[in-house]
């Protein structure tokens, strides 16, 4: 498991690829490639608020660029200065890309669950999970605080069932959205059972009330995978009886028209 996701090391570093390469060119060519980075990486995580900055900052390179060929040719104070103009550009540029890093994986690794939505800022997705239970009224959302919860819960068994109940979400919404809105509603709690096991688990006490405490908490999420196991093979099972009511209507027709021998 990787420093910011529940992916694998190698997957975070090849994400990363644009900041290191970033990083290693120091010499602008004619200015530092860290703002297009930026604005490559905003569009992927959907956050408009690097938009921009990477415009901001890429503004102010082009100006260090004209500020150098307008002093290019002798040693002058202005030339100093745009040199030292780049040297922080550049230190600025390419410390927000790595303090970015955390949560341009966690907004990757959500896409890979479900279509990403725009949002302001990175802090306004933390803000959000920190919302009470019952502002919680979007996927996008239920998703988030469970993936944040895997990441912060170390309990294999409950990655486990947090990533079925995941997969099953992800199957409900793609039927039917109005029964997925209708699902958050029923399982909300669930989130609301992993924070307080996470609660637990980080008070780091280790007696009787706390371990039935956690050990309770963990029954109740896999009772909620099974539920939610059963609940998403009913939706499915009632769209296959209405498929095969329509094929048998289907069917017959062919054979009255005489199209289809017995």
């Amino acid at each position: 498991m990787g420093f910011a996701t529940k992916k694998p090391k190698r997957w975070e570093l090849r994400q990363l690829t644009w900041t290191f390469i970033s990083i290693a060119m120091f010499i602008p060519f004619p200015v530092h490639i860290f703002p297009f980075v930026m604005l490559f990486q905003a569009k992927k995580s959907k956050i408009r608020s690097w938009y921009a900055t990477g415009i901001g900052l890429l503004m102010l390179e082009l100006g260090l660029f004209a500020s150098f060929v307008y002093f290019f040719g002798a040693i002058s104070q202005g030339l100093l200065l745009t040199l030292g103009g780049y040297v922080a550009s550049y230190i600025v540029g390419n410390g927000l890309l790595l303090n970015r890093a955390k949560p341009y994986l966690q907004r990757l690794e959500l896409a890979e669950v479900r279509p990403l939505a725009w949002i302001p800022t990175a802090s306004s997705r933390n803000r959000l999970r920190e919302l009470p239970q019952a502002t919680l009224d979007t996927p996008q959302l239920f998703i988030e605080r469970l993936l944040h919860w895997r990441k912060a819960i170390n309990n294999r068994a409950i990655h486990q069932n947090i990533d079925k109940i995941i997969h099953l979400f992800h199957l409900l919404e793609q039927r039917d959205k109005i029964e997925a809105e209708k699902f958050l509603v029923r399982h909300s709690t669930v989130v609301n059972v992993l924070m307080k096991y996470d609660e637990i688990e980080n008070s780091r006490l280790d007696n009787a009330v706390t371990v039935a405490s956690k050990k309770k908490l963990e029954e109740v999420i896999a009772k909620a995978a099974i539920a939610i196991e059963q609940e998403v093979t009913n939706q499915m099972k009632a769209g296959i009886l209405d498929v095969s009511a329509e094929t048998d209507v289907y069917i017959q027709t062919l054979k009255n028209r005489n199209l289809l021998k017995d």
